[in-house]
């Protein structure tokens, strides 16, 4: 016996701490059982033994510091607003510098906490003691199973392709929600619930809900739901609860109900994808909804060059309707991404006059090298129905947009966008965006040059 304790000694010292594959431990321990030298009772309990010393020789903490510094520098002309014939282009550098610690501890426990400075060069006084800093993110992920874990804190909820959930990472402040998240991520099923309730103060009594400079929903619920069938196909699917307080009675919240999913199949250079959600419930005022998106999109890839296809689709109200709102809202996506540089239509339905929208888009992609590419994108717009103002019927073609977007990228931590956008708009988008008369004969144009560097101070494991 005193041999076999001794084998097993050698057997830890040099499988558990070496760490060597699992596969030549277990030919090791075949070998000593078919010679007869262990049991398959032995055999079994050293494999588990081997298993624990292995994991107890990995590192058990993970810490990560990183920053990202960027600057971006922008020249504008109709940037997110028609120009007047009197309008001088506007130019100014905006800021983003964030500071970003992670901890993880032997797939246990997890946290981030984030810290960031938002601003326009100039716009704050360079001797004023007014802070700037704010916290972008704060959560901890406690594991409640390799499988199964709960994130609590504020934290960036980006989902599919971003059109409903998305990290809006254009925006200079980025976006975040406070929010309690259920994860589980199997093999091939990935299910998330998130959870928010907010209060704009700390309240002795009630829920008043009233944040001051900004809109915001007071609850929330979102189910998002994936399933890879297989390598090439994969469903989607969000549902979303999220509640907006009565203007008048702040006990009574009206909910939004979204509902849909989308599907994507891909096999080698070619790509195909449809996604569709309908809405119902109560708008944010209250009113009856009934609204719908559709999106279908094809991608392929030849050699250095991408092509991507689609068209967006919202919903939106007939001259007249009134009892029931059909127009979509693409809650808390990114409206940069889908619609044009220019952001000029981001905000739904107050920048379509609440017709809907029809967006048929081209994206070109050229990867000139590993650093370097070149993209174009074409939109057209088009009213999903009859716009009416003033017993006037307008046409329901607002414009088209072209944006070309310069990327290089040097190494791993350092990013170059040079982004060029302009359009051709018609009366009718006049109309519906309140410019002055006038405003559709005149280019709106939009030029940036970005610089990102986001290398990682630290990555320490022990």
């Amino acid at each position: 016996m005193h041999w076999k304790l001794t084998l097993c000694l050698l057997f830890f010292a040099f499988f558990g701490v070496t760490g060597l594959k699992a596969q030549t431990t277990d030919d090791l321990l075949k070998l000593l059982t078919g010679k007869g030298v262990l049991t398959a009772e032995e055999a079994d309990s050293l494999r588990a033994e081997a298993a624990i010393a292995r994991q107890n020789g990995l590192p058990q903490n993970h810490f990560t510091l990183s920053m990202e510094y960027r600057p971006r520098t922008e020249l504008r002309y109709g940037y997110q607003q028609l120009p007047a014939d009197t309008s001088v282009a506007a130019f100014l550098v905006g800021q983003r510098t964030r500071l970003s610690l992670a901890y993880d501890y032997s797939n246990r426990l997890s946290l981030a906490f984030s810290m960031q400075d938002l601003r326009i060069w100039g716009s704050q006084n360079p001797k004023s003691m007014s802070g700037t800093v704010q916290v972008f993110e704060a959560w901890v992920e406690p594991r409640i199973t390799p499988e199964w874990s709960v994130r609590v804190g504020r934290q960036k909820l980006s989902y599919d392709n971003q059109r409903l959930f998305a990290e809006n990472n254009w925006r200079i402040g980025g976006n975040v929600h406070d929010a309690a998240l259920l994860k589980y991520q199997g093999a091939k099923l990935v299910v998330h619930f998130a959870g928010a309730f907010n209060q704009s103060a700390d309240n002795a009594f009630g829920t008043d809900f009233a944040p001051s400079g900004f809109t915001n929903y007071k609850s929330l619920v979102m189910n998002y739901i994936k399933y890879s069938v297989n390598d090439r196909l994969s469903l989607t699917a969000i549902n979303v609860a999220d509640g907006w307080q009565d203007e008048t009675n702040v006990e009574k919240i009206h909910q939004r109900f979204t509902s849909g999913g989308r599907i994507e199949y891909l096999k080698g250079s070619f790509q195909a994808g449809a996604g569709a959600w309908y809405q119902y419930g109560h708008n944010t005022k209250g009113v009856d909804l009934a609204a719908w998106y559709v999106n279908p999109e094809v991608r392929y890839t030849l050699g250095d060059w991408q092509c991507r296809a689609g068209a967006e689709l919202f919903s939106g109200n007939k001259p007249g309707e009134t009892d029931t709102d059909k127009s979509f809202s693409p809650l808390y996506g990114s409206g940069h991404n889908f619609n044009g540089s220019l952001d000029l239509i981001t905000k739904f339905p107050g920048d379509v006059g609440g017709a809907g929208l029809v967006n048929p888009y081209l994206n070109i992609t050229w990867k000139v090298s590993k650093t370097f590419s070149v993209r174009t994108d074409v939109h057209g717009f088009w009213l999903q129905n009859d716009y009416v103002k003033n017993k006037v019927t307008y046409d329901r073609w607002i414009g088209v947009e072209n944006d070309w977007l310069v990327n290089f990228k040097p190494n791993s931590y350092t990013g170059l966008d040079l982004g060029i956008s302009y359009a051709s708009v018609s009366e009718t988008f006049e109309v519906i965006k309140k410019a002055q008369s006038g405003a559709h004969n005149r280019m709106p144009y939009f030029v940036y040059f970005a610089l990102t560097i986001k290398p990682a101070l630290l990555n320490s494991k022990w």
